[in-house]
């Protein structure tokens, strides 16, 4: 495919924004993803522990 230098700078341009945004909602997944395990975690072990001092109090 001939594409004019400026076609190509273009299409190069709109590429560079699209794989930044990809970036940016991957990174803003993955913190969102990361707080929800962390969260589970937290509750998992807040149980555990109460458990453990109910039954021995």
């Amino acid at each position: 495919m001939n594409l004019s230098p400026s076609t190509r700078i273009i299409l190069i341009i709109v590429e560079l924004l699209w794989i930044s945004s990809d970036q940016e909602t991957y990174s803003q997944v993955a913190e969102l993803g990361t707080e929800f395990i962390i969260n589970i975690i937290n509750k998992f072990w807040a149980k555990v522990l109460t458990t453990i001092l109910l039954h021995y109090a």
